[in-house]
């Protein structure tokens, strides 16, 4: 067989491979990543929802609200919601034998601590011990047993 034969034979095949290739990494899922900060168990999935389990019931607080009420969870699921509860009565947020930390998951350090940014969110350690995530154009700060939405 001649060069030019060989050659037509390799382009074909690889031409021929390269749909089953790409195929398969663009159909991947790499699923939500976990990660705690102190007693907080957070999962930011692939389309970006933000999830937290509080480790201890916690005042939410929104700025059009007169009063706050407590919850021991909080999610980012729409954009035209605010972080909002789902009150859930289990930990949808946290592995069995909880999460990894956010310092073992890190994508970053900020001026005050480790971050994480996954699927267009973005949750980090605050100054004085606040955390904070946000997606889809909404947020939400935890300080000291209040959550701020």
């Amino acid at each position: 067989m001649n060069r030019i034969m060989r050659r037509v034979i390799a382009v074909v095949a690889t031409a021929a491979a390269a749909p089953i290739l790409l195929s398969a990494t663009a159909q991947a899922d790499p699923g939500p990543v976990y990660f705690s900060a102190g007693s907080i168990n957070c999962a930011i999935a692939a389309d970006g929802t933000v999830g937290c389990d509080f480790g201890y019931p916690m005042r939410l607080q929104y700025s059009f609200l007169p009063f706050p009420f407590t919850v021991n969870d909080i999610v980012i699921d729409q954009s035209w919601l605010p972080a909002h509860p789902i009150f859930d009565s289990g930990t949808a947020y946290t592995l069995p034998g909880g999460n990894p930390s956010l310092d073992s998951v890190k994508t970053g350090s900020g001026q005050w601590g480790p971050f994480i940014e996954y699927a267009g969110s973005r949750c980090e350690a605050g100054f004085h011990g606040s955390f904070s995530c946000q997606s889809k154009g909404r947020a939400f700060t935890a300080y000291s047993g209040t959550i701020s939405a």
